[in-house]
């Protein structure tokens, strides 16, 4: 399924548009990480949660490899307030990364790149990607903490 995605990209040699997608109309496909505020409970796709492409998913994964062990690109996980409190934090210091860094080898072991081509494709208009992914990180740390007001959990279903 990767291999596939990667492929796709490759040919189109495109960037694909960095944001948090929050309205299942906006779905193109089934490549997408969606956060589900609460526990999964056996259903994908649900009107609360928010989706973020595999790719852009990509470049903030390590942050939560760091902080969840378990995680797993292709799994179902809980993740509890008290990680996400980690995980927003360092969202907090990856949008400074990026909004300081000039250059795209400046992110290497803070941003990832899951396909080979993504990096080429980022630094191709390394500023205004750097700033939109900055602007998402934003997005997502805001709309996490309003959803742990109300759950003592939020989901990460993976691809």
């Amino acid at each position: 399924m990767v291999e596939e995605r990667e492929q796709q990209l490759l040919e189109e040699n495109t960037m694909e548009r960095i944001s948090l997608i929050r309205s299942l109309s906006e779905l193109d496909g089934t490549c997408y990480f969606e956060i589900l505020p609460g526990k999964y409970e056996g259903n994908c796709w649900n009107q609360n949660s928010v989706f973020i492409t595999e790719e852009i998913f990509g470049y903030f994964e390590p942050v939560f490899e760091r902080h969840e062990p378990d995680f797993d690109h292709y799994a179902f996980m809980a993740i509890g307030k008290d990680v996400w409190t980690l995980i927003i934090s360092d969202f907090s210091n990856l949008m400074q990364v990026l909004e300081q860094s000039q250059d795209v080898q400046e992110l290497e072991g803070k941003v990832g790149f899951v396909f080979r081509d993504s990096m080429c494709r980022f630094a191709s208009d390394f500023r205004s990607n750097a700033m939109t992914l900055a602007g998402v990180l934003r997005e997502l740390s805001e709309w996490l903490e309003e959803q742990l007001k109300n759950h003592d959990c939020i989901s990460v279903l993976g691809i």
